[in-house]
């Protein structure tokens, strides 16, 4: 039986995959609204959090990783160099106690989806400590 579900599972993650140029999934996290969806190049979430909170982490994460080339905290949108690829970092207020956190990254034309999702946890992580 549980042989059967697993191979299930396995079939249908396959073909969502082979079906799509882009796929999303869907995982639970503490404190998330919804959890996060992946595509090719980004990632995105949405949590309970003040939007000053999530630059301030957005901030401190790129600079950890990398260096910051760009950012405007009224647009909310930052972009940085981390493992030769370039990442932006968009920060949305969706109301006054939650956030959108969409981090894109790129190396040339080419995405680097471990990359965005290495930053989007770190941001992640100080955002509900």
């Amino acid at each position: 039986m549980n042989l059967k579900k697993i191979s299930l599972f396995a079939v249908i993650f396959i073909c969502l995959i082979s079906l799509s140029g882009c796929f999303f999934l869907i995982a639970s996290s503490v404190g998330a609204l919804g959890g996060y969806a992946i595509t090719r190049d980004t990632i995105q979430g949405e949590y309970d959090a003040k939007y000053a909170a999530a630059w301030k982490a957005a901030l401190d994460t790129c600079n950890m990783l990398g260096a910051i080339s760009n950012r405007d905290s009224t647009k909310g949108t930052m972009e940085a160099l981390i493992d030769k690829a370039k990442v932006k970092v968009e920060i949305t207020q969706l109301t006054p106690e939650a956030i959108r956190v969409k981090v894109k990254a790129r190396k040339g034309l080419f995405p680097r989806v471990a990359t965005a999702e290495k930053v989007f946890v770190k941001i992640v992580q100080q955002l509900i400590k």
